[in-house]
């Protein structure tokens, strides 16, 4: 087994980086396998003797391997001899895999640990693309890491599931099988890639499975696999949930050495999950302050617009991104090497940020990259400058007042820029709608989106469910709730915005946030509370 173990890492090892991630070849490490099965009920202590298991994915067969092992001990306490133990996993283990190389290494796991049974004989593992077959209810057990292959970058279009719906990554249809090859009352345990969770592409399967299945538990893990995405495991049964069935989840990094997730101490009702636009698995609306979260939303979403008291943040203010280019584009730099600069005298209306090289007439501006150059209530200091010739967009959109929301986040992180800074496109700039609207009304909003409460909300409904690489989408940013409030409280808040600004943007070299900085910020965030409290009373305790 030792010298198998090896051939079965080196294959692994020796598919290209590239190769890899163009086939979703990424093996589930034995700890999480074993996990899996446990959460599922299949275990030597159960009655396995007719429960069939399918991995429809099975690559080197780290998931078959382990329902032989469990298969085996089943025979063995219920006093089967060899040959009946034998045939058990010859009529209870399937495998399906596309690749030849990895069905063979997997046939090749279960013979080295069926030959000290006596003669192995034929086994269930076939080259074949499962996706491809027609498929009814057989399977008591369905277990597997599917290939995460984006339909952006895979044609799968010849698969017939995927006829059936709009755009589906390949991990999708693996989930869709699922729910049609799976008998009543038979499991599923599939380890996904994250976007599942709160992508609108997976809206239709999180709705079937929903609907359909008794979700059991969700584990939302980080440092799974080397590829980058965070993994999700779905453990369910294919019977209708009661109706006040509770989700156990666990969200946090994988650790080999945790012995076991099935007991967690967060719940979310299925009910919620199923009620949430698009079925998403907002789990984390199951705990602390998620019901007032979700309070929140749904007053949000379903108040008629005569008696709201809240509206978008869309219908206040313009969102557009900065320039399309990367931080490591050639027309922005760091320094400009035997370059001297000049204040352009016609523009010094506009901030005296335009900068021209004085040797040859071409103008550079100071560029904010993203996130690194954006401090809470901290004005922006630019240590980057971009050529004219790169910027496309509207200079006026830099050149004039606005707030800045980083993108490539979390958490809500906003900014007031009245310097005038080129910003990529990681930030959103954010300009006031309303002609009337003063300069001053950019510190009421500035207060909102650096509050702790949209910050939650932000995370709690949408950022919270990628753990690699999480993005606030602009349709998320122009939806934040404004409570609908009176000029003067607007006023109130906005200057307190406007003083823990000034105390955030000291020129000193070293900013600690001092105790005067601390009640400040206290002050505000407490402001904000009653204010979304006042609008919706009993939303917060202040």
């Amino acid at each position: 087994m030792k010298a198998l173990d090896d051939i079965l890492s080196w294959y692994e090892a020796s598919l290209p980086p590239r190769e890899r991630k163009q086939r979703g070849h990424f093996s589930t490490p034995p700890e999480l396998v074993q996990q899996l099965f446990d959460a599922c009920g299949y275990s030597p202590e159960a009655d396995l003797a007719r429960v069939r298991v399918l991995d429809p994915a099975c690559g080197g067969g780290n998931f078959l391997l382990e329902a032989t092992h469990r298969l085996l001990a089943f025979g063995t306490r219920v006093s089967l001899d060899q040959a009946a133990q034998t045939a058990l996993v010859q009529r209870n283990v399937w495998g399906y895999d596309p690749d030849p190389v990895a069905c063979f290494l997997a046939e090749m796991q279960l013979r080295a640990v069926l030959e000290e049974k006596g003669q192995v004989g034929e086994l269930h593992i076939h080259q074949a693309d499962a996706l491809a077959l027609p498929w009814e209810p057989c399977v008591d057990l369905f277990i597997a890491n599917p290939p995460y292959l984006a339909a952006k970058n895979t044609d799968l279009s010849g698969y017939q599931s995927a006829h059936r719906r709009g755009q589906a990554d390949s991990y999708l249809l693996f989930l869709s099988l699922a729910l049609q090859a799976v008998r009543p009352d038979g499991w599923m345990g599939l380890v996904l890639p994250d976007p599942l969770l709160a992508r609108a592409n997976a809206a239709k399967e999180r709705e079937r499975l929903l609907k359909d299945a008794t979700v059991h538990h969700i584990w939302h893990l980080s440092g799974v696999f080397a590829a980058e995405v965070g993994a999700v495991v779905i453990i369910a049964q294919q019977c209708a949930p009661r109706r006040l069935h509770q989700v156990s989840w666990v969200r946090g990094r994988w650790q080999r050495e945790v012995d076991s997730m099935v007991s967690p101490v967060n719940q979310v009702p299925q009910a919620l999950l199923r009620r949430q636009p698009g079925a998403e698995f907002r789990y984390l609306l199951g705990s602390g302050r998620g019901a007032a979260i979700e309070r929140l939303r749904t007053y949000i979403e379903e108040t008629p617009g005569a008696s709201r008291r809240f509206a978008p943040l869309g219908e206040f203010l313009t969102i557009s991104r900065g320039e399309e280019l990367g931080k490591n584009n050639p027309y922005i730099t760091a320094f400009l090497e035997n370059a001297s600069f000049t204040t352009a005298a016609s523009l010094k209306n506009l901030g005296n940020m335009d900068l021209y090289n004085s040797e040859n007439g071409h103008p550079y501006y100071p560029v904010l990259l993203g996130g690194v150059d954006v401090r809470p209530y901290a004005m922006p200091t630019a240590t980057h400058w971009i050529a004219r010739e790169a910027v496309t967009k509207p200079l006026e959109r830099y050149l004039s007042a606005k707030l800045l929301v980083v993108k490539s986040t979390g958490r809500l992180q906003a900014t007031l820029d009245k310097q005038g800074h080129v910003a990529l496109q990681t930030l959103y700039l954010l300009h006031l709608r309303a002609r009337e609207a003063s300069e001053d009304d950019l510190y009421f909003f500035l207060a909102l989106l650096n509050s702790c409460l949209l910050s939650e909300y932000v995370y709690m409904l949408h950022t919270a469910y990628k753990w690699v690489q999480p993005q606030i989408e602009q349709s998320v940013l122009a939806g934040l709730p404004v409570p609908l409030i009176e000029t003067d409280e607007q006023q109130r808040i906005g200057e307190l915005a406007r003083q823990l600004v000034g105390a955030c943007s000291t020129r000193n070299s070293v900013v600690e946030w001092g105790q005067d900085i601390e009640r400040m910020y206290e002050k505000l965030e407490r402001a904000i509370s009653m204010l979304y409290a006042s609008a919706l009373p009993g939303l917060f305790v202040v």
